[in-house]
Parts: C-alpha cells; sequence; structure tokens
C-alpha cells in the first residue's frame, strides 16, 4: 500500500512540472556549476497592455524622393467601421522647352491624361473625375501634409468632368475646353516661359484633382502620376509667318509631364468618423477596447503602453534574449474585414515626449543589416488544426527595444501601431485588443535571463 502512495506522489510531482509553463527552471547540471554562475531561462507573458484607437499622425504625402512608381489615391470610400474616406490630389506639370512659339500662336485642343493602376471598393459603379485649376504655387523642395487644406486655393468651376466606368491599367483622358485657361497658354509666345520652368510655374501652379462615385460602398482609384502616360497635352500651330506655305495651319501635339523630379505631388486625405462606433471611441485613452484598429491614409491608428512594466522591471537586472510582440487579427465573420483585404505589414513606432514618432530600435538596427524582414510585422497563417480555420497574426521582434527600456536607455512607453503603406492602403484592419481572456490577446512574450 505504502508502494502504492509514493507511485502516487512522484506522479503527481512529474504532472506539477510539466503543467508549469510560465517559467522554466533548468536544474539538470546545475548542482555542477558555481552557485555564482547559476542563470535561470524565464518565460514570461505580458497582457497588462493598454491600447486604444487614435487619428494618425501627421502624414507626409507630398513628393519628398525619386520614386517613379508611387501610386497616389483619389476617390472615396465608406463602410460602417470607420466612416467615409476620401483622397484627393495636387499636382504640378512641368513646362516643355520644345514648344515653338510665334506670332500666329493658336490652340486647337488641351487633354489631361492620368494612368490609372487600379481601384478598389464597388467598381460595378461609375465613377466621375474633376479636374480643377489650382491657384497657389506649390514647391518641390518643401514638406506637404496630408491634412493640407486646399479650400480656396483652386477655381470652383472645374475644367473638366468625366464619369467612367472602373477598369485597372486604363488611361483616362479630359477634355479642357475652357477658354480662359486655354488663353493663358497664348502668353507661352513668351519663350522664356517654355525655357524656366520656376517661371512656367509662377503662372501654370497645377490642377486640384477630385473623384467620387455614387455607390454606398465607394471606390477609389490609384493613380500613376509620374507614368509617362500622364501628363498635360496641347495640340496647337504656331506658324512664323503670315503666308502658309501649305493649305490651312498644322498642328502639332505638345507634351507637359509630371514626373518624379520637378513636379510637386500631394496627396490630401479626409476621414469622417461620426455615426460610427470608432467615432465615440477614438482618441480616449480612458476606452478599455475589445478591439485594435488599424487604417492607412492617415486615418486610425493604435497607441499602446505596457501598463505594469515598473513592476515587470523590477525584476533587474535580466537579459532579454527574445521579446515578441503579437496581434492576432479579428477572424473575418466577426469582423466582416475578408482576410484578403488585410494588409501585407504592419509597423510599430515609438512615440516620443515631443510627440514625434521614430522606429524601433530593433526595425533600425535590421534594416541598417539589411535584414528589415526580420523585424516581423508581416501577415501571417496560423494554422489550428485540420478542423479548425485559419487565422492571422502579426508578430514584432522587440527585444533589442526591450532591453533599452529596461536599461534606462529608451525610458519612452508609448507605441504607434500603423500600416507600413499608409499611404497608398485606405482599408481598415480588426486586431484583437484587451480581451477579457488572454487566449488571443494583445501581448508580449519574453524569455530572459535572471543575472
Amino acid at each position: 500500500m505504502k508502494k502504492d502512495l509514493w507511485v502516487y506522489m512522484i506522479i503527481l510531482i512529474i504532472a506539477g512540472v510539466v503543467s508549469s509553463c510560465q517559467i522554466i527552471n533548468q536544474e539538470l547540471g546545475q548542482d555542477l556549476l558555481p552557485s555564482d554562475d547559476n542563470v535561470l531561462l524565464f518565460h514570461d507573458t505580458i497582457f497588462d497592455i493598454r491600447a486604444y484607437p487614435v487619428t494618425a499622425t501627421e502624414m507626409v504625402t507630398s513628393e519628398v524622393a525619386f520614386d517613379p512608381g508611387r501610386l497616389m489615391l483619389l476617390g472615396n470610400l465608406q463602410d460602417t467601421i470607420v466612416g467615409s474616406s476620401v483622397a484627393s490630389i495636387i499636382t504640378q506639370f512641368n513646362t516643355n522647352g520644345g514648344i515653338k512659339s510665334g506670332p500666329n500662336f493658336e490652340i486647337d485642343s488641351m487633354l489631361l491624361s492620368l494612368k490609372i493602376d487600379d481601384y478598389l471598393g464597388d467598381v460595378s459603379e461609375e465613377i466621375t473625375f474633376r479636374i480643377y485649376e489650382f491657384t497657389e504655387r506649390l514647391y518641390r523642395d518643401s514638406t506637404y501634409y496630408a491634412n493640407y487644406n486646399p479650400e480656396g486655393k483652386y477655381n470652383a468651376i472645374p475644367l473638366a468632368e468625366l464619369s467612367v466606368s472602373p477598369e485597372e491599367n486604363a488611361i483616362i483622358e479630359f477634355l479642357i475646353e475652357d477658354i480662359e485657361y486655354k488663353n493663358k497658354f497664348m502668353a507661352l509666345s513668351d519663350t522664356t516661359l517654355t525655357k524656366n520652368d520656376s517661371l512656367f510655374k509662377d503662372s501654370f501652379q497645377g490642377f486640384y484633382l477630385t473623384a467620387e462615385s455614387a455607390s454606398p460602398e465607394g471606390v477609389m482609384a490609384k493613380v500613376l502620376l509620374a507614368d509617362n502616360a500622364s501628363r498635360l497635352s496641347m495640340k496647337y500651330s504656331s506658324d512664323s509667318t503670315q503666308v502658309d506655305s501649305i493649305a490651312g495651319k498644322e498642328y502639332v501635339w505638345g507634351h507637359f509631364g509630371i514626373d518624379p523630379y520637378f513636379a510637386q505631388k500631394v496627396n490630401l486625405f479626409m476621414h469622417d468618423f461620426s455615426e460610427t462606433h470608432l467615432g465615440g471611441i477614438i482618441n480616449h485613452d480612458s476606452v478599455n477596447s475589445s478591439y485594435c484598429y488599424v487604417q492607412g491614409m492617415a486615418g486610425v491608428n493604435t497607441r499602446f503602453s505596457f501598463e505594469n512594466l515598473a513592476e515587470w522591471m523590477a525584476k533587474t537586472p535580466i537579459s532579454i534574449s527574445s521579446a515578441t510582440l503579437i496581434f492576432d487579427v479579428v477572424p473575418e465573420e466577426e469582423s466582416g474585414i475578408l482576410y484578403e483585404d488585410l494588409p501585407g505589414q504592419l509597423m510599430i513606432k515609438t512615440i516620443l515626449e515631443d510627440g514625434s514618432t521614430e522606429d524601433i530600435y530593433d526595425y533600425y538596427v535590421l534594416n541598417a543589416l539589411q535584414k528589415p524582414e526580420e523585424f516581423g510585422g508581416r501577415k501571417k497563417a496560423v494554422s489550428q488544426g485540420l478542423f479548425y480555420d485559419t487565422t492571422y497574426t502579426y508578430r514584432f521582434k522587440v527585444g533589442l527595444h526591450f532591453q533599452s527600456m529596461i536599461d534606462g536607455s529608451k525610458p519612452d512607453n508609448d507605441f504607434i501601431l500603423q500600416l507600413d503603406d499608409a499611404k497608398n492602403n485606405p482599408r481598415i484592419s480588426k486586431l484583437w485588443g484587451n480581451l477579457d481572456t488572454p487566449q488571443n490577446r494583445i501581448r508580449l512574450e519574453v524569455a530572459y535571463l535572471k543575472l
């Protein structure tokens, strides 16, 4: 009987050791080491992370670097989570030194062409584009933000308006028939305007572009302005004498390009969260939301901090072996957001005392080593087994930054979660946040050594 009791006791002890997963004591061989050298590897999961939705910080959307493949958003989208999102564009165009001026300069027609890469939203409905003359001078070496206010800086009557059915990889042409606008180009007989791009832009400040769809969901175009097909074209005649050698006038085409080197371009974003659940909780740090929201085009981000960090740091001195910050995606049947519409990559930045942001130290180091992909933040499928639906997660390596926080070299306990491609992705994503149960909530998994 006593033998059976000892067997039961041994089984209970083994079961207790196996079931403990928070801390792993590697005791095997410790008696062979001097007592001063005994180190233990610990695993903690930190759930006390306060997260709440905020409007995005100021976003630079002007041309700041050579980027010939940059896509700009144009149109409107509407959904029940974030409400209304609207994108418009201001763009300059460059002079053409090849325009041949003369005493009999005459303009036959003008066309603005836009290269459309793709569309988002309800592509079954037409989208209406409007082109306005912009009246304020922009500069290529200046910085402009997504919240730039165009009001009062363009002529209210459109130069052109056109409704089209959304079609990817298309070129849309707008016929400009405004007589007053054409007459401005008659001054091109002054050759200084065609030879000096800066003087040219003093007279021709560019265009303000808008678009909207009648669809309840809306539609948004991705415009490739730096493409050679995006340009202002002018069909003109410029006879140098009163007597022509041919019958009638001879017309030629001249083109004014929109290149990434000299033409400034600004994407403007506006959001209206009113009459949505998000509108009632955004920017309230007292909110305890079950969800984290992330949207592009200067929409919604998630701000978070580690609430009991000071208490956890009391375990110091410790050395971080690894730290992984995990955001699990809300299933599409609950969020209403298709997995295929989720962003390919999210990004985390730390918020400094002055409100500015900077890259997480891990990303900074890995980027310097030309290994930014190791930082993580990419959409990753998680298979739970043969009889379970696949879910998705975003995981970030933050061990270096977390160690720097513990050491005191990076004391700011304030972070922002945002899209990596926030300038050209208007979609909203829904992640688990402050859940009552720890299974899927936002968490930090840490492996460390006590020194």
